[in-house]
C-alpha cells in the first residue's frame, strides 16, 4: 500500500521498480521571455528575492565557485564526471556507453532554463564520462582499453548517516572507491595553479556515486555530484526509472536549496507559497519536474552571480562543439516503406466508481475501475501540474469521482478535469492533524509534539505511529521524513 495525496515526485521514486513500464511524459515548464531579473514576473521575482536573502545568502550554498554554473563555464561548456560504483553489481559495456548521454539529457533540463538569458553562454552542455572508481574491476564487463578505472578504497563517510537517517540498510558495502581528489575540480577550484596532472582537461567536474543498500527513492545531491542507490542508476540507465531525484541533486549543485520547513521558515519556502502553483522540484514531494518557478529561479541565480568580479570569464568562454550521438538504424536498401500514423481518438467520461486495481510504475500505471473498465494514466503531476490530479495517490478501494478525456484506443487517459475522494478504504496513513491528506504540517506537528512544545495537538496521533508499535516516538517521525521527503 502506497500513502495517498503524497506528491507524484515521490511516488514516482517508490515505484520505479516495478515491471510495468509506460512512456516517460515529456514536461517543460512554459516559455518564458524574461531576458534579466528585472523581466521575470513580479510574483516570481518576489518569491526569488526571498530565497536569495533568506536561504542562499544565509545558507551559503552558492559562495564557493564551484557550483554546476562554474563548472559549465570554466570547460567552455563541457562537464566531465566520473563513476564511483560502491556495488558488486555488475556494468556491462552497453550500460557504461550510455551514461554520458543519460547524465547529459538531464544536465540539459537544467541549462534549457538558461538558453537565452542573461548573457548565458552555452546552448547545451556536453557531458563526458571520463573514469571509473570501483570496488572490484570485474565489475566493469568487457573494459575496454580507453576506459580508465581506479580501484583505490576508503572508509565511506556515507554509510553509518545513511543507516541511521533510514536511507540505508547494513548491505552498504563498508569500503567505498576511493575518488581520484588529484583532478577534482570540486576539491580544487580555489587554487588557480592547480595541475590537474598536468592540464584542465584531465579534471573531472563532479562525480555520479552508486551506492548498494541505499534505498532507491533517496538522493543526495551538492557541487561534489550526485549520490543514488545503484539501482536507481540502473534504472535510468534502462529508461525504468523516473529522473525527477536526479534532477533534484542536480538542482544543488548549482546551489538552489531543499524546502524542507514551513512557510517562510529559515528552512522553509516562500511567504505565500511558489507562484504558478506548482511548488518546486526543489521542495521534496511537490512537483516531479523542472518547472517554471524552477526556470526562473534557475535564472534570477545566474543574473546575482554572473557580475561576481572575477567569477566568469565570458569573454574568454570558447564553446566546446561535438557531433550529437547518433544511433544507426539498419534498413533493407532496395524498400522504402511509409508507416501511416494512427491518430488519437479524443473521447470524454465522467463517472462516480470504486477502483477495484491498481497497477503502477514509475510513470504512472492502469487504473482499473469495479464498473468502468481499465485505463492508462501518467504520474508525477502530469495533468496540467496539478497534483490533485494524479491517480498515483489512490489505491484499490478508493471510491472516486472523476472527469477526464483519453484516446478511445489506446484507452490512455489525456487530460483530467476533475478528480475527488468519495470514500477512503482505510485512514491515510501519516495524517495525525486528520484533514486527509499526508503532508508537511503533519511532520511539523510530530516533530513539535516529541519536543513537547506547548498547544501542540494531534487530532489522531495513531496515524502517525508508522512502524505499527503502538507508540509514536523519534522513529516514527524518521519514516515520516522517509515517506514524505525522501531525505
Amino acid at each position: 500500500m502506497h500513502t495517498k495525496k503524497i506528491a507524484a515526485a515521490l511516488t514516482a521514486a517508490v515505484l520505479c521498480l516495478s515491471a510495468m513500464t509506460a512512456p516517460e511524459p515529456v514536461i517543460k515548464p512554459e516559455s518564458v521571455s524574461a531576458a534579466s531579473i528585472s523581466d521575470i514576473p513580479q510574483e516570481y521575482r518576489t518569491a526569488c528575492d526571498w530565497i536569495w536573502a533568506n536561504r542562499i545568502e544565509t545558507e551559503g550554498s552558492c559562495k564557493g565557485w564551484s557550483t554546476i554554473y562554474d563548472q559549465i563555464i570554466a570547460g567552455n561548456g563541457t562537464v566531465q564526471y566520473i563513476l564511483i560504483w560502491q556495488s558488486y553489481e555488475t556494468l556491462t559495456l552497453a550500460q557504461r556507453q550510455k551514461l554520458p548521454q543519460m547524465l547529459e539529457d538531464a544536465l540539459n533540463k537544467w541549462n534549457d532554463c538558461l538558453v537565452g538569458y542573461d548573457d548565458w553562454p552555452v546552448e547545451h552542455v556536453n557531458v563526458k564520462v571520463i573514469g571509473y572508481a570501483v570496488l572490484d574491476k570485474s565489475v566493469l564487463q568487457d573494459l575496454q582499453p580507453d576506459e580508465v578505472v581506479y580501484t583505490e578504497t576508503a572508509v565511506p563517510w556515507t554509510r553509518d548517516w545513511l543507516i541511521e537517517s533510514g536511507m540505508g540498510n547494513s548491505g552498504i558495502p563498508e569500503l567505498q572507491p576511493a575518488e581520484p581528489t588529484a583532478i577534482s575540480r570540486y576539491a580544487h577550484w580555489q587554487d588557480k595553479n592547480w595541475s590537474y596532472n598536468g592540464s584542465y582537461d584531465n579534471r573531472f567536474d563532479m562525480y555520479l556515486h552508486g551506492i548498494h543498500g541505499m534505498i532507491d527513492m533517496g538522493g543526495v545531491g551538492y557541487q561534489y555530484g550526485q549520490i543514488l542507490s545503484d539501482h536507481s542508476i540502473e534504472g535510468l540507465l534502462s529508461g525504468t526509472t523516473s529522473e525527477h531525484i536526479l534532477l533534484h541533486e542536480m538542482g544543488h549543485g548549482f546551489g538552489y536549496p531543499d524546502y524542507y520547513g514551513a512557510e517562510g521558515a529559515s528552512d522553509g519556502f516562500p511567504p505565500g507559497g511558489f507562484p504558478g502553483g506548482q511548488g518546486s522540484i526543489m521542495m521534496a514531494g511537490s512537483c516531479g519536474y523542472i518547472n517554471t518557478f524552477d526556470k526562473y529561479f534557475a535564472q534570477y541565480t545566474w543574473s546575482k552571480l554572473k557580475d561576481e568580479p572575477g567569477r566568469f570569464d565570458l569573454a574568454g568562454f570558447s564553446p566546446v562543439t561535438t557531433e550529437p550521438a547518433v544511433t544507426e538504424t539498419t534498413a533493407p536498401a532496395t524498400t522504402t516503406a511509409t508507416t501511416a500514423i494512427s491518430q488519437p481518438q479524443i473521447t470524454e467520461a465522467a463517472f462516480t466508481d470504486t477502483i477495484a486495481e491498481m497497477q503502477l510504475n514509475g510513470n504512472g500505471g492502469v487504473i482499473r475501475f469495479a464498473e468502468h473498465g481499465s485505463f492508462k494514466f501518467r504520474g508525477d503531476a502530469y495533468y496540467g501540474g496539478d497534483d490533485t490530479k494524479n491517480l498515483a495517490y489512490y489505491e484499490a478501494g478508493d471510491q472516486i469521482r472523476i472527469r477526464f478525456t483519453y484516446d478511445a484506443q489506446s484507452s490512455e487517459i489525456r487530460q483530467i478535469s476533475e478528480l475527488e475522494l468519495e470514500q477512503n478504504v482505510r485512514a491515510v496513513r501519516g495524517d495525525v492533524d486528520k484533514n486527509g491528506r499526508f503532508e508537511r504540517n503533519d511532520l511539523v506537528l510530530v516533530q513539535r509534539w516529541l519536543l513537547s512544545q506547548p498547544n501542540t495537538v494531534l487530532a489522531e496521533w495513531q496515524a502517525g505511529d508508522l512502524d505499527g508499535n503502538g507508540r509514536l516516538n523519534a522513529a516514527d517521525l524518521t519514516l515520516m521524513k522517509r515517506e514524505l521527503m525522501h531525505i
